[in-house]
């Protein structure tokens, strides 16, 4: 089951995450098995269902799984399972990588990391409108190169906050 036909919305990289949350909240009150254990037949139903909200909303509410998702239902399993990215980002995030560690060794640095930090998520923002570009476009290469950067960024971000 297609996870943006679950909430009724447009296969797209920016989605609506307002309406995303409403219409996740409205079926999770629908097919929640605590208000459905009437039925014992229902009851396994109800609890697939339940599960499968869960996990569609906990893709599409985060826009690096969204992006994942919606390549990885779009183009072939070849291109998908394949990690593009060029040389050049790759020296860019293991220095990056390097120069934050260095910094970190000493507590008087943590404004220059910030500082790193701060350029990291602008970068990551861009990643974002272009993801969103491209994946409209369907070209899915690109995307999958935009998203490997994103999850790249995502690493350093993830590790510093």
């Amino acid at each position: 089951m297609n996870y943006f036909k679950i909430f009724n919305i447009k296969e797209t990289f920016n989605i609506n995450r307002d309406e995303l949350s409403r219409k996740f909240h409205y079926l999770q009150r629908k097919f929640h098995p605590d208000m459905n254990m009437k039925n014992s037949n229902y009851k396994k139903d109800i609890k697939k269902k339940s599960y499968k909200i869960n996990i569609a909303y906990g893709i599409l509410k985060n826009p690096i799984k969204r992006a994942e998702y919606i390549i990885k239902i779009n183009c072939t399993n070849k291109l998908y399972k394949k990690n593009i990215c060029n040389k050049k980002f790759l020296i860019y995030y293991f220095n990056i990588n390097n120069k934050i560690e260095n910094l970190e060794k000493d507590p008087k640095n943590k404004k220059k990391i910030n500082n790193i930090l701060k350029i990291i998520k602008e970068k990551k923002n861009k990643y974002y409108k272009k993801i969103d570009v491209y994946i409209r476009k369907k070209e899915w290469k690109k995307s999958k190169n935009i998203l490997t950067k994103l999850k790249f960024l995502n690493k350093i971000l993830n590790k510093k906050i």
